[in-house]
């Protein structure tokens, strides 16, 4: 069994909306310290994610970070500017 690990993972997936990608870096620390980074939107996420990590892991310095990006003909929500 690994106690300690440095270590870096990229993932991305594409949803209907755009796409969303993780980036996991750890480095070696004798705590665990978690430290997400999650756009504005999906900021009510965070202690999901928290305890996703906190659930396998339990030490080490976990950086991670979500980024969405949205897809190209996604103009976002439209204003009805008659009603």
């Amino acid at each position: 069994m690994t106690f300690s690990m440095t270590a870096f993972a990229r993932e991305e997936a594409s949803t209907p909306w755009g796409v969303l990608s993780w980036e996991l870096r750890s480095v070696n620390h004798r705590y665990l310290e978690i430290s997400p980074r999650l756009p504005e939107e999906l900021r009510p996420l965070e202690p999901a994610v928290r305890a996703a990590v906190n659930k396998r892991l339990s030490r080490g310095k976990i950086d991670c970070n979500l980024r969405f990006r949205r897809e190209a003909g996604d103009a976002g929500q439209d204003i009805d500017t008659g009603a």
